[in-house]
């Protein structure tokens, strides 16, 4: 079962009111978003981003976010029933979807009321959020009255996807979010920079992204291994990393693992994108708040509310991060890294 990170904590920050807007930028099962909308009632819309068009839609596990779906069970496939969509970009009133196997068939830019709770309320779009000002204009053009960001590392990712994200299971190496060109490094897959780029460039991601001591001798290791054989699965770059790495190893997977994912998705850059168009749409003592996992992203969010607040263009609501309490951490594991920041607009 979906449990979002910092619910209580979240709603504290955003402090959603009856008829107010917001964007999810990291929609992923519509936890955080379910909860505003409740609180945004009888009129505040929510327009939900996510960038993988499997999660954002089949992940939401919720019945009152399913209400408005139809699942074809023999095929693996679902399609959306449009009943009520906002200038609607298909001629059609079903938007076909697929997302079966190593291929999912991506949404277009799916935009539609999605449950009887929620209706005319709730929007979807299978986009990079590092695009938000573009898009969201369409949907608020006036600004919204917050935004919020979670970075978390999306369990259906880890569990479901069959991605590579984890080196606790023999997959490809993949590490895409999305399998659209434009929303990675022209399609690059983890695999293909194991096995193509220099030694150089894999020790400065390994180095910058994973903040991992031996990235050196990582780096070389791997540019020997290829020559014999590509590298092409989990298992086969866990092996290796054992075969340089001496004692406790998990943590050096980790850190790789967690540097090609960022090199593959180019996250950094989108997350600096995707604050700044955010900060452009908030509306005068709009909220923006930040959920981030590691020390990598917490430091580009709090250089970012420095900034503004230097600037005197917002007020910074909280002093430290805010973390989850024991009784999450033990409901929730997954939690336990999580940071929260939050910042209002003047």
């Amino acid at each position: 079962m979906h449990i979002p990170v910092l619910l209580k904590e979240v709603i504290e920050y955003l402090n959603p009111q009856p008829d107010e807007d917001f964007i999810d930028a990291t929609f992923g099962e519509g936890g955080h978003a379910q909860e505003i909308l409740k609180l945004t009632s009888p009129e505040g819309r929510l327009l939900g981003i996510d960038l993988d068009p499997s999660t954002s839609l089949d992940q939401a596990r919720d019945k009152s976010l399913r209400a408005s779906l139809g699942f074809r069970l023999d095929t693996g496939s679902a399609y959306l029933k449009a009943s009520e969509p906002l200038v609607p970009r298909s001629s059609s009133s079903e938007v076909g979807l697929s997302w079966s196997g190593i291929e999912p068939e991506p949404f277009d830019k799916l935009r539609a009321s999605l449950s009887k709770d929620f209706q005319g309320r709730l929007f979807l779009e299978n986009e990079n959020f590092a695009e938000i000002e573009n898009f969201s204009k369409q949907y608020f053009p006036d600004g919204v009255d917050g935004v919020l960001f979670d970075f978390g590392f999306r369990s259906f990712h880890i569990d479901e996807s069959g991605r590579g994200f984890s080196y606790t299971k023999d997959e490809p190496l993949d590490m895409r979010y999305s399998y659209r060109s434009e929303t990675s490094i022209g399609g690059t897959t983890a695999a293909d920079i194991v096995n193509g780029w220099s030694e150089n460039e894999l020790e400065r991601i390994f180095k910058e992204f994973g903040e991992e001591r031996d990235s050196r001798k990582i780096a070389k290791a791997i540019t020997e291994a290829r020559k014999h054989r590509r590298i092409l699965t989990t298992k086969e770059l866990v092996m290796v990393i054992d075969g340089v790495v001496l004692g406790y190893r998990v943590k050096t997977y980790s850190r790789i693992f967690q540097a090609l994912r960022i090199a593959v998705n180019n996250e950094l850059e989108n997350i600096k994108k995707g604050l700044e168009g955010a900060w452009k749409i908030l509306k005068p003592n709009g909220r923006l708040v930040v959920i981030s996992f590691h020390s990598l992203e917490d430091r580009i969010v709090k250089n970012f509310f420095n900034e503004k607040k230097e600037l005197n263009e917002g007020v910074v609501l909280t002093k430290k991060p805010v973390i989850a309490t024991e009784e999450e951490v033990t409901a929730n594991t997954r939690s336990r890294s999580a940071k929260l920041r939050a910042i209002k607009k003047k």
